[in-house]
Parts: structure tokens; sequence; C-alpha cells
């Protein structure tokens, strides 16, 4: 079975670890790597708004990050079943301590993804110190020091998605880490909003109408604000994404 994997270089720290298994199984599939971070033409003609998309056979779409059962059921020549991640979350905001994510915090940001290395943390802070930026974010922790919420951007003109480019727009990659009983992003994402309003007038996100990855929910961002700008990609089996903004 073939494999096609598109990844927008190392934005997400599990992009490193997906690579790494990618690489287990180079003798039992037929796998080609896709870099699309420098390039905005391959992101559009193949519709990509997730840090990585993973195709089977040249048709068949995958969202999710890659694990190992993913990939015995490939090398056995199945497709595997996705399902969309729709986690339960809280509008009821959560507020403990709020720091930027400088270069020198990346390891803090790297938890979100809940399998941090030293191999992915190197990776992803080599990725952003190309922007070079004094903040790359905020993260949220509470009175223990961990991580319970963050949200991260980049310059839209750095982004390879099909979005709006544009030197006073900012691009949020990601806002992570809310559940069932509160929401953790909201904060950060306040914050984050008060600090590119010094260079930005304007902040401009992807996310998924009803789960979580990409960012999201809708409600979430609506809640905040933003304005739904229409739906730029659908999935009928696992995603309706929506283009949503705000004046800063």
């Amino acid at each position: 079975m073939r494999i096609d994997f598109y990844y927008f270089s190392y934005q997400c720290p599990l992009n490193d670890n997906m690579l790494r298994l990618l690489d287990e199984y180079k003798d039992k599939s037929e796998i080609y790597i896709h870099d699309f971070s420098e390039n905005r033409q391959i992101a559009e003609q193949m519709k990509i708004y997730f840090p990585t998309l993973t195709v089977l056979d040249g048709n068949k779409r995958y969202y999710s990050p890659l694990n190992k059962s993913f990939m015995e059921q490939v090398s056995q020549g199945v497709y595997p079943i996705e399902c969309p991640y729709l986690p339960e979350q809280s509008d009821k905001v959560a507020e403990y301590y709020i720091k930027p994510i400088k270069l020198s915090d990346i390891d803090d940001a790297c938890a979100c993804c809940g399998s941090r290395t030293e191999s992915n943390c190197c990776k992803k802070k080599s990725f952003l110190e190309k922007s070079r930026q004094n903040i790359y974010g905020f993260i949220h922790t509470d009175s223990n020091g961990n991580l319970v919420g963050g949200a991260e951007y980049l310059p839209a003109n750095s982004v390879p998605y099909n979005v709006p480019h544009n030197d006073d727009i900012a691009f949020i990659t990601c806002v992570y880490m809310s559940d069932s009983e509160f929401d953790y992003k909201t904060v950060p994402l306040k914050a984050l909003e008060k600090y590119l309003k010094e260079k930005y007038s304007k902040v401009i996100a992807v996310s998924d109408e009803k789960g979580v990855f990409p960012n999201g929910n809708l409600e979430f961002f609506m809640r905040n604000g933003y304005t739904d700008e229409g739906i730029i990609f659908e999935d009928p089996n696992y995603c309706r994404l929506h283009l949503v903004s705000k004046k800063l």
C-alpha cells in the first residue's frame, strides 16, 4: 500500500514522532514524505489545513496523528477506520498562571501533545527559530506548574495553508487543552491577542466546526469574539473547517 505523508515541518512536535514511526515501516510499505512548509502550492492542491495529512493509495485521506496501530493495519493492506476527535468541552473559563512561550520554554509547550521527547522539542525549537520572534505564544499552567492550556501563532506570511497572507495578519497555529470541566484555552488566547495587537491588525485561525483538531471547536472561537469567514474545506467523513478572524 502506498503512503503519502504530508507535514508542516516541525510546527507540531508530534511530526517528529510520526516521521520516526514511518521510518520503522519503510520496508513494509511504499512511503513518500512531503514537507509542504515552503510549498503553498502543495498545501492548496491537496487542501491541507492540518499539520499533517496522510493519504493512502492516492485517495483515502487521514488527519489524525499516526500511531503504531495505524501503521500495522496499513502494512497488512487494511484501510484503518478514523473517527473525528470530539471531546466534551466546558465553557467555564479557568485562570491560573500565564507565561509567554520563548525558545527557552519550548519543552514546556511540547507537553501539550502528551509525548514530549528531547528530539521533538529540539526539532520544534529549530523550526520556530527561523521566524526570529521574541514570543511564540502563551502557556497556561496550574499551581503545580503543570501545563493545562496554551495558544501559539506564526506570522500569516510564513504559513503554507491557503489562507489570507499579509504582513499585518497573525495566524493561530494551535490552541490547546480544555476538558469537560473547564476552558483552559481562553485565557492564553486572550494573552496572545493582547501581545499580537502591538504588531498585527488581525488574527486568523482554522477551526473544525465540531472537533478540536485543528483548534476549535467553532463555538469556542465564536464565544471569544471571532467572525466566521465561512467553510474552507469539508470532508464528510471527518471535518468541516472554517476560517475565523478577529480584528485586534
